[in-house]
C-alpha cells in the first residue's frame, strides 16, 4: 500500500478549512460583542427657583392685597421673595393730591409666577437644573407704564415687556422669556375692593 504523503502547505489549508468549518466564531457575526457596556442614566435636572416682588412709581399705594403668601404680612419694596409658580391675583389702591382734588384709584391684576424646567438627564450624565426666573410687579396710579416698562426691565434680565393693549381702565402685558409667554392683565376698578377682601392677604410695606 503506498503512503499517503501530504505536503506542508497543503496541511495548513486542510487545517484551516476545518477551522472555519468547526469554529462558530470566526464566521458568525454577533451584535453584541462590540457593544459598549450598559450606561447608568443620570437624574434629571430640577425646576429653576421663581422669585417675585413688589415695587411701585410715581405714588406708593395705601393699600396691598396678594394672594401669593410669598410676599410676607410686612415686606420691603423692589425685594424679591422666593415663590411657588401658579396664577395669582393682587389688589392695590391708593389717593394722593390736596384736600380739594384728591385722585383715587383702585387697579386689579391677575398674573402668573413662572419656573423654568430641567433638562432630561442621559446616558452617563445628569439634567441641568432649571435657571432661576423673578417677576417684579410695579404699581402705579395710573397702571403700567413707560416708567413701570424701564424698570421692569431692569429689574428682570432676561425677560422681554411687551404692552399687548393699553387703556384707560385696562392694561395687557407679555413678559416673554425663552418659549415662556405670561400675561398680565391690570384692570381700573371704580371703587375700592378693601371690604370683600380677605385680611390674611393684606400685605404692608416697610
Amino acid at each position: 500500500m503506498k503512503k499517503l504523503h501530504i505536503s506542508t502547505p497543503l496541511a495548513l489549508l486542510v487545517l484551516l478549512a476545518s477551522m472555519f468549518t468547526f469554529s462558530g466564531c470566526l464566521v458568525d457575526t454577533c451584535d453584541t460583542c462590540n457593544a459598549p457596556p450598559p450606561c447608568s442614566y443620570g437624574p434629571d435636572g430640577v425646576p429653576g427657583p421663581a422669585f417675585f416682588g413688589l415695587d411701585w412709581v410715581t405714588h406708593q399705594p395705601d393699600y396691598v392685597w396678594t394672594n401669593n403668601s410669598s410676599i410676607p404680612g410686612v415686606f420691603r419694596y423692589g425685594s424679591y421673595y422666593n415663590s411657588l409658580p401658579g396664577d395669582f391675583q393682587l389688589y392695590y389702591e391708593g389717593a394722593f393730591g390736596n384736600p380739594c382734588c384728591v385722585t383715587e384709584y383702585f387697579w386689579e391684576v391677575n398674573f402668573s409666577v413662572w419656573v423654568n424646567a430641567g433638562t432630561i438627564g442621559g446616558c452617563g450624565f445628569a439634567g441641568a437644573d432649571g435657571l432661576p426666573s423673578y417677576l417684579m410687579m410695579v404699581m402705579g396710579p395710573n397702571g403700567p407704564g413707560e416708567e413701570r416698562t424701564n424698570k421692569t426691565a431692569a429689574a428682570q434680565a432676561g425677560v422681554d415687556y411687551q404692552v399687548l393693549s393699553s387703556s384707560d381702565t385696562e392694561h395687557t402685558i407679555q413678559l416673554v422669556k425663552g418659549d415662556i409667554n405670561i400675561r398680565v392683565k391690570y384692570t381700573k376698578l371704580e371703587k375700592s375692593r378693601k371690604a370683600e377682601l380677605s385680611t390674611d392677604g393684606v400685605k404692608v410695606a416697610q
